[in-house]
């Protein structure tokens, strides 16, 4: 699990006074950072070696301006050229402000195509599995069978 302690900027509020639902996705890719470096050591742009496929956020509870938060980030599925990482922001007091997922595939920019996973980054993201204690899980709420 990777940890990334944030603070919250003025710039991250809305008119409504809290953090703005789209911030959340960015707070989500800053616990990201770690993992975008196994997958390109030097950072360089040029060489990006992987692409977002999906994302989804749970909003459970606001962020105010001023606290300082906890991106917790970790590993929950392994495929062979993709892989799921989840997010959960907790606040100061320990209480849960979002649950997040994204699914990142291993992507070669240059040809536009899609690559498997090396088991050197399999290996890496292994190690990276553990969940918060007391993470409250992800809501998988149908929208279509919530209307009818």
């Amino acid at each position: 699990m990777i940890t990334t302690k944030l603070p919250v900027r003025f710039v991250d509020c809305d008119a409504m006074g809290h953090v703005n639902n789209a911030v959340y996705y960015t707070y989500f890719e800053e616990g990201k950072r770690e993992i975008f470096r196994w997958f390109t050591p030097s950072m360089d742009l040029s060489d990006w070696r992987v692409i977002v496929a999906s994302t989804h956020c749970d909003y459970i509870q606001e962020i105010n301006y001023d606290e300082e938060i906890t991106v917790y980030t970790w590993i929950s599925t392994i495929s062979r050229s993709s892989f799921d990482v989840e997010h959960a922001i907790a606040g100061p007091s320990g209480n849960w402000h979002a649950r997040g997922r994204v699914t990142l595939i291993g992507y070669d920019y240059k040809n536009k195509k899609v690559m498997p996973l090396t088991e050197a980054i399999k290996g890496i993201l292994k190690q990276h599995q553990d969940a918060p204690e007391g993470v409250p899980a992800l809501r998988q709420i149908r929208i279509a069978e919530e209307i009818n």
